[in-house]
């Protein structure tokens, strides 16, 4: 609403500069003097306008800046002062009728511009014939139609030219829109695994650089498990590799809705998956993972291979300084292995990073 904000105080400023000439032009004779009791009506009209617009009252309407309601209210208040005015000035008062429209052309439609246009020409064509008996200097039928058309035809002219102007503004707004999408579409391949839907290696690289600065510069604790599919190949093999993928999502979702909002879980390369906890302790990720587990033994097929059971092993490994995120990585790959070494369906903690493991973790030495 900015915008249509910013466009309102400046028609609402033209109408006071209006306001201000109208009384000069009564002061020369050029205005009858009844024109005066229009003058509140470019103050109040706009500034009622203005406080719907700048409250959000008019949010409730299709089109929350009332550009076609303003439209109208200044062309009928444009008719009002043309049938005030002297016959050598009205030229000069329908000269307002396109600055409307232009005004129009960031929201109106063509069938919008056809409707202001077709109101404003009727108003105004029976303020022609109902001044032509009391007009100062007669010009007859043929002059009052002459000037009817000549305005028909500059409204016609500047309504054309405004929507060639709106139809460019939505085509560069449907572009700008289509380009976002394609962005995010382009977003998402870069750093989304297609296949299960959560972060693939390269984005969650990133993220673990990032993770390590703020590490390092808060000093809270980093943990990071490397976690695998048991027996991925044996699923392969016996169902087929759509079952070897049907089995890779199944993993995904359950791992998500198990993990907590602030674990980030990626798929780090075939069946293995690298899943970093920031802010957690040794035995807190413990705890996630036999979570992880334990929901995944409840729910241990897709629902497309019932007869399948998918279990995995987890090796987790805390993340201290000096070492390096890669050396960290590496830890949890040996505590890996050591969790299939040992059967498999377990977690393993790497190295010495926990005094004092909760029962059924394998401290890897």
């Amino acid at each position: 609403m900015r915008r249509p904000l910013a466009l309102m105080l400046m028609g609402h400023l033209i109408y006071l500069i209006n306001a201000v000439l109208l009384q000069w032009g009564v002061s020369l004779n050029l205005f009858h003097p009844g024109v005066a009791w229009t003058t509140p009506l470019m103050v109040v009209g706009p500034g009622v306008f203005y406080a719907l617009a700048r409250s959000g009252w008019s949010r409730r309407f299709k089109d929350p800046a009332m550009v076609m309601a303003q439209g109208l209210y200044c062309a009928l208040l444009t008719v009002l002062v043309y049938t005030f005015s002297r016959p050598e000035v009205r030229g000069f008062i329908l000269c307002i009728l396109p600055l409307i429209i232009m005004f129009g052309q960031f929201t109106m439609n063509g069938r919008q511009f056809a409707f202001f246009t077709g109101c404003t020409m009727s108003v105004l064509s029976a303020a022609v014939l109902l001044l032509r008996p009391y007009d100062d200097t007669p010009r007859g039928l043929s002059g009052d139609i002459l000037e009817l058309v000549y305005v028909a035809l500059i409204l016609g002219t500047a309504t054309s030219i405004a929507l060639i102007g709106s139809n460019i503004r939505q085509k560069l707004v449907a572009s700008r829109v289509d380009l976002a999408e394609a962005l995010s579409r382009v977003h998402a391949l870069a750093t989304t695994d297609e296949l299960t839907g959560l972060a693939n290696r390269r984005h969650v690289q990133d993220l673990l650089a990032e993770e390590v600065k703020r590490h390092r510069r808060l000093g809270q604790p980093l943990c990071v498990a490397l976690l695998d599919l048991d027996h991925f190949k044996r699923i392969n093999d016996l169902h087929g590799h759509q079952a070897g993928d049907d089995a890779l999502r199944h993993f995904a979702r359950t791992a998500r809705e198990a993990l907590r909002e602030i674990d980030v879980l990626a798929r780090w390369g075939g069946e293995e998956f690298l899943l970093m906890m920031p802010s957690t302790t040794p035995e807190q990720a413990l705890t996630g993972l036999e979570r992880l587990r334990q929901r995944l033994a409840q729910h241990p097929h897709p629902p497309s291979l019932p007869g399948l059971v998918i279990t995995c092993s987890a090796g987790v490994a805390l993340h201290q300084v000096p070492a390096t995120i890669e050396q960290t990585i590496d830890w949890a790959d040996k505590a890996l292995y050591r969790a299939k070494a040992e059967g498999r369906d377990r977690v393993c903690l790497a190295g010495d990073t926990l005094s004092s493991a909760p029962a059924g973790a394998n401290p890897v030495h």
